[in-house]
């Protein structure tokens, strides 16, 4: 039987890798990390950014962009 994918479960799939990303790679802490994550999700909101893969791509890019000036 063929199952749908479930755009909620990829997103917050997706949203998890972003995640991992800024603890592991970038050594930020999970509070941290959540707190940037939350405000990409307020930029987004205010640019129109639609979710999907490339939303979570951009969202590292600007975390990335600010962080590291």
């Amino acid at each position: 039987m063929f199952r749908r994918p479930d755009p909620k479960r990829i997103d917050e799939a997706r949203r998890g890798a972003v995640r991992n990303v800024l603890i592991e790679e970038d050594r930020m802490s999970a509070t941290v990390a959540d707190a940037w994550i939350r405000d990409w999700d307020a930029e987004a909101g205010r640019l129109g950014v639609e979710r999907g893969s490339e939303y979570w791509t951009l969202c590292l890019a600007w975390i990335h962009e600010r962080t590291r000036r």
